[in-house]
């Protein structure tokens, strides 16, 4: 009998991602870039060779890396955006529901 080539497949693609694990960039390295970040989100070219250089990294790595790490930072800041959006909603919710059991208290009255 002859093997699924499906699993064939799977097993030639589990070993090929396991090679892509690896880290790119050493925890100095990331440590360097989040600094920068922190005071920049956006490299000018200058100063993303600059950090290229410094970090022993191609320049595209550095803008990529930062590309990543503006989105990733986006969409924190719309996580947190939202839940205090939601946060806000529930407590009107919250006193609207008391104002109007209030409210149905009084005219029963």
């Amino acid at each position: 009998m002859s093997a699924d080539p499906f699993m064939i497949i799977k097993k030639v693609k589990k070993s090929s991602n396991s090679e892509n694990n690896q880290r790119r960039f050493s925890d100095e390295q990331i440590k360097s870039l989040e600094m920068m970040f922190v005071s920049e989100t956006r490299l000018e070219p200058r100063k993303k060779v600059q950090l290229a250089r410094e970090l022993s990294l191609h320049p595209r790595q550095v803008a990529i890396w930062f590309q990543n790490k503006r989105a990733r930072w986006k969409s924190k800041q719309l996580e947190t955006e939202f839940n205090i959006l939601r946060q806000n909603y529930n407590d009107l919710a919250s006193q609207f529901e008391s104002l109007k059991k209030e409210n149905q208290a009084l005219v029963s009255e």
